[in-house]
């Protein structure tokens, strides 16, 4: 039963994480943004973060001292190789910190690891407690029940995202190849020349009917992520990222 509540405890740890960043971005983007990895309300790195502080603090200390450096190298440990987890899976970057003060390769900085040692101390002192006690009143058998249909609808959310996500990457690589091509000639040109001669990269010979119809965005998942994550680009194909990007910002009155 052990394993069954730590599950339920990260589902419902990376739904306070969702909360948090949704509400933050909205805020900060004044428009309801759903801020997560996932099509569903979970951001899964505050879940493994909130599991880890809690398997390696809770009930074993109260020390708020211990608690806050603890729980920021922790979770700061996991932010990092999530990062570079999502970049080696999908040849991108959802979050980049590098314009931040005290930043480690764009990965995790000193704000973002200041943030996640008061919500380990919250969590371990303040919220957990109540969860726990929570958690221990519901019986086994609907604990097992809710645990098995969560397990399922994640799973099918995360085959979800990565179809799409892998998708998106195949439609990057044509539109990068196009681009490539068209730019070819001109690539030992001032940087100057080559961002004006990219913006004409639409009335090239190279922009076919085909490439026409592979930026059109339908990709439901390609729109969510760019709004979600306005820092995220492509690592292999920035080029191509930035002429989506583009194309979203023309095609946004368009789509509910």
């Amino acid at each position: 039963m052990l394993l069954v509540k730590y599950f339920l405890w990260l589902i419902f740890y990376s739904f306070v994480g969702w909360v948090y960043e949704s509400t933050v971005c909205s805020i900060a983007q004044r428009r309801f943004v759903n801020r997560g990895f996932l099509n569903g309300p979970v951001c899964p790195v505050y879940g493994f973060g909130a599991l880890a502080v809690i398997v390696a603090f809770y009930g074993r200390t109260t020390n708020p001292v211990w608690l806050f450096f603890g729980g920021m190298i922790l979770c700061t440990i996991i932010e990092y190789l999530t990062a570079v987890l999502l970049e080696t899976l999908f040849h991108a970057k959802w979050w980049d910190y590098s314009n931040r003060r005290f930043n480690f390769q764009g990965r995790v900085c000193l704000l973002g690891a200041v943030v996640f040692a008061v919500l380990t101390v919250a969590v371990v002192d303040g919220l957990h407690p109540l969860v726990d006690k929570a958690t221990e009143r519901i019986p086994n058998g609907l604990l097992v029940a809710l645990a098995c249909i969560l397990l399922a609808v994640i799973l099918t959310d995360l085959t979800v995202t990565v179809h799409g996500l892998l998708g998106m990457n195949s439609r990057l690589r044509e539109i990068q190849q196009a681009i490539n091509d068209y730019m070819a000639p001109h690539r030992q040109k001032a940087e100057a020349v080559r961002r004006e001669l990219l913006a004409r990269f639409e009335e090239s010979r190279f922009y076919n009917d085909q490439l026409r119809l592979i930026t059109a965005l339908k990709n439901r998942q390609a729109r969510r992520m760019m709004r979600a994550f306005p820092r995220m680009y492509s690592v292999r194909y920035r080029e191509a990222w930035d002429h989506l990007k583009q194309k979203l910002r023309e095609n946004r009155p368009h789509h509910s």
